[in-house]
């Protein structure tokens, strides 16, 4: 029986054992963006032997990606609806990848907004230690103020050097890549060389353990106005946005939170439930399996401290 191409990525193994999943040992690529799957399915299907591995935020293009494959009978891909560099360091085990292809990645062309674009220091040296050495990160864009920004970070990473070498014909022939010629722009191709030596490696993220929670005893705070909260945490930021009653109850209350880590951003639904012993439990509810990072936890101290701030909750547990 065919194994999946679409892999829940929050509930497979991190990191993913490859050889495994494929059901052979071969060289394994990454592609981080891969829109509707042309590129990927040219690909894999030109290099039989590879096994190949695709990274997309966008749900359209993730079915478009499958539904291709599929019709393609593409059978060395998996592909992924995950952000990239959480995914990168979850999903893959230290000098596991030959190479990572980024085509035509946003380029985030305003200067306050340079923090978001994938191929920055932080990046680099990540990738440096999932990548053998002398791995390869192989970009295409059509923004060149990007790619001599992505040169910039690679040389200030000290993990990455340069390659002169020109773009296989494919990788001009995507989605994007065809816009972008019709419209008379320019395209560009770099491919930085990685050597991660001396590297920390970081760890992936987390996951199975137990879910954070506090205790309070007293009644629930019904006249207290709510505002937005946006409250600093040792490792990122923890945005409160709403607080509900539940439908039809008295005795629970819920709280959509994002919590923003600078490499992930997570969306969570915190509840506060009095239990049959009467006291309040505020906790995370588990769908979604979110990561249990230390923002996370300190979500739950924010939904906490806001209950105790009412003036009518005391905190007597706080586990997180």
């Amino acid at each position: 029986m065919a194994r999946p191409i679409l892999l829940p990525w929050r509930r497979v193994a991190h990191p993913v054992d490859w050889v495994t999943e494929f059901d052979r040992e071969a060289p394994l690529h990454l592609e981080i963006g891969f829109g509707d799957g042309r590129y990927t399915a040219a690909r894999a299907l030109a290099a039989p032997n590879d096994d190949h591995v695709g990274l997309e935020v966008s749900g359209t293009s993730v079915l478009r990606a499958l539904r291709r494959l599929r019709r393609e009978g593409v059978g060395n891909v998996r592909i992924l609806k995950a952000p990239a560099e959480i995914a990168v360091r979850q999903l893959f085990a230290p000098a596991s990848l030959v190479s990572i292809t980024v085509n035509f990645p946003d380029p985030w062309p305003k200067e306050r907004h340079a923090r978001h674009r994938l191929l920055r220091v932080p990046f680099f040296r990540l990738a440096s230690t999932r990548l053998v050495p002398g791995g390869e990160i192989r970009l295409a864009s059509d923004h060149l103020d990007y790619v001599e920004f992505a040169r910039e970070e690679a040389a200030r990473s000290g993990v990455a050097a340069r390659v002169g070498r020109a773009a296989p014909p494919e990788v001009f022939e995507t989605k994007y890549a065809l816009k972008w010629r019709a419209q008379g722009k320019p395209l560009h191709y770099q491919v930085f060389a990685l050597d991660g030596t001396g590297v920390p490696v970081p760890e992936p993220l987390g996951r199975h353990v137990t879910m954070p929670h506090a205790l309070l005893d007293g009644g629930w705070p019904s006249d207290a106005p709510f505002a937005k909260l946006v409250v600093a945490a040792p490792e990122g930021h923890v945005i409160v946005h709403e607080a509900a009653r539940a439908v039809g109850e008295t005795d629970r209350w819920w709280f959509r939170v994002t919590v923003d880590e600078p490499e992930l951003v997570q969306q969570l639904l915190v509840v506060a439930q009095r239990r049959a012993g009467g006291e309040v439990i505020v906790r995370l509810e588990s769908f979604g399996d979110p990561l249990i990072t230390p923002t996370v936890r300190a979500a739950i101290g924010v939904v906490t401290d806001w209950l105790e701030s009412s003036g009518r909750m005391r905190a007597t547990a706080r586990n997180y």
